[in-house]
């Protein structure tokens, strides 16, 4: 997983968007798998629509880096 967003900014509330974000995007990539539902992704800087069989490879991917 990406170490995601940091803020030089004196703030708490965002200090916690990163895994704020985080948290949505794998709600979404589990909401899509469970409803077999296509979801937008950005790989290598080319946007996909994902589905089934490629979300899952996609995602075990994702996770092992």
């Amino acid at each position: 997983m990406s170490p995601g967003f940091t803020s030089h900014l004196n703030d708490p509330d965002l200090d916690r968007v990163s895994a704020a974000l985080l948290r949505a995007g794998q709600r979404a990539r589990q909401l899509a798998r469970q409803t077999d539902t296509g979801i937008a992704v950005r790989i290598d800087g080319e946007l996909r629509i994902l589905q089934g069989a490629e979300l899952e490879s996609a995602m075990e991917t994702k996770d092992e880096g």
